[in-house]
């Protein structure tokens, strides 16, 4: 489990792939995402990318000013599942580039 906002960032930013897939794939308090999107704003979009971040988080990046960060929500399963109405996963996502 990542622990904190800084040991997210650092595992994001290793040049180690297996740092990079924990980055990616294990799971984080909701206090800690949070923390990650309030103090290090150019990782949104890989808080949007991991795999288990919880829908309370995904509700907060859906309106963040970075369409990176927007279309990568709105690509998620868990986001389509919760609004189906707002998912890029209605039509096409070839125009979506995380």
């Amino acid at each position: 489990m990542i622990e904190t906002a800084e040991e997210f960032v650092r595992l994001r930013t290793s040049e180690d792939p297996d740092d990079y897939n924990r980055a990616a794939r294990e799971e984080a308090s909701e206090a800690t995402w949070r923390d990650v999107v309030d103090r290090f704003p150019e990782m949104r979009v890989w808080v949007a990318h991991n795999k288990t971040v919880p829908l309370s988080v995904l509700e907060i990046l859906r309106k963040d000013p970075d369409e990176r960060v927007v279309c990568m929500v709105r690509i998620k399963r868990s986001w389509a599942r919760a609004h189906p109405d707002d998912s890029a996963r209605q039509g096409t996502t070839a125009d979506v580039t995380p």
